[in-house]
């Protein structure tokens, strides 16, 4: 009944989170400092990390009533 526009949803959201590290990357890369610039890969690796987080924290807020991981690897 949902999963229409859920699947939806969730597609706008990930289009918005990419978008904007995109223009949040080559923003801070084209401003004019001192220093050393960061790799952009570096910064791709920060965010993928963030994500993977995010949705392990999300299936354990989901699945609490199971008090464990076990349930995942099985």
């Amino acid at each position: 009944m949902f999963a229409e526009p859920l699947k939806y949803l969730s597609l706008g959201i990930l289009v918005f989170q990419t978008t904007s590290l995109v223009l949040t990357m080559r923003y801070s890369r084209t401003l004019q400092g001192d220093g050393p610039r960061y790799l952009a890969s570096s910064a791709v690796v920060v965010a993928e990390f963030l994500k993977i987080l995010t949705c392990v924290g999300l299936v354990f807020k989901d699945h609490s009533e199971f008090h464990g991981a076990s349930f995942i690897l099985e």
